[in-house]
């Protein structure tokens, strides 16, 4: 067990260490609503895209194009930043204000999201040799939700993540990646701390703009 691990740690690149401590930066940093996220958000995504791409992981290298694309368009939505006052009496509308979701947004963004987990696991598992097509698919279908709901700053993307994260864990001990299974367990804490956080704040904000506007 620990020679697997220790060869899992050899063969990594000098692109991919960077791409991990990147990837730990945005998550560090989203959680504490720091702008620079997206910018760490970027260097990581762009190195993955290269590297998945070199290992034939077509569909995690396609992801982190995305992930490219949405930290952009989160640098852009992120940098208007109000001053406390005009925040508090626009809470209800500013794009950079944390909001909550009702059950049926989930119920349909859930639903989406397993339809289109299964077109493309029942498209990999019949017309490609990859590992764990449904769940893959599941996994990566799911970040896209959750990472656009992280721009958007909806509180319960971390809970999203949460979940992906632990599938992910499985997804990667199964393949032997126990340094990427181990980084996906950081994830995890991280994730959620991060709704911690974000709900403290939330809470916080729900109730100086009831103040403000009383």
């Amino acid at each position: 067990m620990l020679l697997d691990i220790w060869a899992e740690l050899s063969v990594y690149s000098i692109p991919e260490i960077i791409a991990v401590l990147a990837s730990l930066t945005y998550v560090i940093l989203a959680t504490r609503e720091h702008r620079g996220c997206w910018l760490a958000g970027i260097i990581g995504s762009s190195i993955y895209v290269i590297v998945f791409f070199q290992y034939k992981l077509y569909m995690d290298s396609a992801l982190n194009i995305f992930y490219v694309v949405m930290a952009v368009y989160g640098w852009l939505m992120w940098q208007n930043r109000q001053s406390k006052v005009d925040m508090l009496a626009a809470a209800t509308q500013s794009k950079t204000t944390i909001k909550e979701w009702r059950c049926t947004k989930h119920i349909n963004a859930i639903a989406l999201t397993i339809l289109l987990s299964a077109l493309s696991g029942y498209y990999l598992d019949n017309y490609t040799d990859a590992a764990f097509p449904y769940l893959d698919s599941l996994t990566t279908w799911s970040s896209f939700l959750a990472t656009w709901m992280v721009v958007n700053k909806i509180l319960e993307n971390w809970l999203y993540w949460i979940v992906i994260d632990a599938a992910s864990i499985y997804l990667y001990i199964n393949k032997e990646l126990y340094f990427t299974a181990l980084l996906f367990g950081l994830y995890v804490i991280i994730a959620t701390y991060g709704y911690l956080h974000w709900k403290k704040l939330y809470q916080k904000n729900t109730h100086e703009t009831l103040i403000a506007n009383n």
